[in-house]
């Protein structure tokens, strides 16, 4: 069979070349469907995730402005209803305070009446003014543990307090570059001057105020008891008016019912936008989705049957690639061999034979695989 083939002339090598040629067409034509398809598998998959998430944002988008034009008007129905409780707040408030000045005013009108009545009894006894102040009787004629405690503290910090913080204040701006020596001494001198002083003077106080005005002093005392206990029961009366929680003794009544009617109105926009998102995430959804995919489905079509046309058109050219393989193989692979499979050699065994240089294939060959052929032709 091998030596038959090696006798055939121009019209089998022809054969040959023709089938190697669509051999090599046919598998350009498949690596260019496979890219074509490639890229077009890449334009449907990005035209669906471009749909996709247009139907994603168009539905969040009008989802939002759904909820903001209902969040509006939820949001001036809460500022009516933060101005009517205000307003509300404000009268209670009002009435309040009418209670407590009403029900403090025999405490009030009294604690008035003892300062008045204190203030003649020191002047007309020559008292000095002072010792009619709070802080005199803490210092000189406390009553009661809170008045005690208040003066233990005061006399702490006037026999304490006072010289430590001179102390430091002196040898921090006046005494920054002086020897320890002289700080130490500052430090034992001012507090001793300043205690000696505080003493001398509350000595004075107590020798020329309280002690010559003994009675006066006692009787300021009865005084300041009363306006104390007076203090105490408006306090008292203050905390009851402010923790009672009634208004029905308040002109609130058309408020309230305003604040109601608000309410209502805000529980109702509340519902019907509740109602609204329900449909619309039951409904428009799906209408929004269906009008997208309607306007872009066409495209997306035609590039699904581009894709499938290509796809098919790729399958029937690798089938025919196949079958040309196949034949090649069959019939001519296995007598010319796979170094003379290519279309270049092909063509120069053709020539050699049109030429005339060799009358078979066989003859071509031997030609064509001559050394120094090119020289053999130019002699």
């Amino acid at each position: 069979m091998a030596e038959g083939v090696y006798n055939e002339d121009s019209a089998f090598l022809t054969r040959v070349r023709d089938a190697v040629a669509e051999q090599e067409r046919l598998s350009d034509r498949v690596d260019e469907l496979r890219s074509t398809l490639k890229k077009q598998e890449k334009d449907v998959q990005a035209e669906e995730k471009s749909v996709n998430e247009e139907i994603a944002s168009t539905v969040k988008k009008r989802r939002a402005e759904v909820e903001e034009g209902y969040d509006k008007q939820i949001s001036v129905i809460k500022s009516k209803k933060k101005k009517a409780e205000a307003e509300k707040e404000k009268i209670v408030d009002a009435g309040k305070a009418s209670r407590i000045k009403e029900e403090s005013k025999e405490h009030v009108d009294d604690s008035k009446e003892a300062v008045k009545e204190m203030k003649k009894l020191f002047r007309k006894e020559g008292v000095p003014k002072f010792a009619r102040s709070k802080l005199f009787y803490v210092l000189f004629m406390p009553d009661g543990p809170v008045e005690f405690g208040m003066m233990l503290f005061s006399y702490a910090f006037i026999f304490a307090g006072i010289p430590t913080l001179v102390t430091l204040l002196v040898r921090w701006f006046f005494l920054k570059d002086a020897s320890e020596k002289t700080k130490t001494a500052v430090s034992i001198i001012i507090p001793a001057v300043l205690i000696v002083l505080f003493l001398l003077i509350i000595f004075l106080i107590y020798v020329k105020v309280k002690q010559r005005h003994i009675k006066t002093i006692r009787l300021g005392r009865k005084y300041r008891n009363m306006i104390s206990k007076n203090d105490r029961r408006i306090r008292e009366i203050k905390r009851t008016v402010e923790k009672d929680t009634d208004e029905s003794q308040y002109d609130v009544r058309d408020v309230n019912e305003r604040l109601e009617e608000i309410i209502r109105e805000e529980e109702d926009v509340r519902d019907q936008k509740s109602s609204t998102l329900k449909t619309f995430d039951e409904e428009t959804t799906i209408e929004l989705k269906n009008e997208i995919e309607a306007r872009r489905n066409p495209q997306l079509e035609a590039l699904i049957r581009a894709k499938n046309e290509t796809a098919v058109e790729l399958d029937a050219t690798e089938k025919a690639l196949q079958e040309k393989s196949l034949e090649i193989s069959q019939n001519y692979l296995s007598r010319l061999g796979e170094d003379f499979m290519k279309q270049d050699k092909l063509e120069d065994l053709l020539s050699i034979l049109q030429s005339g240089q060799a009358d078979t294939i066989s003859d071509a060959i031997a030609y064509y695989k001559k050394p120094n052929k090119g020289t053999t032709e130019q002699k």
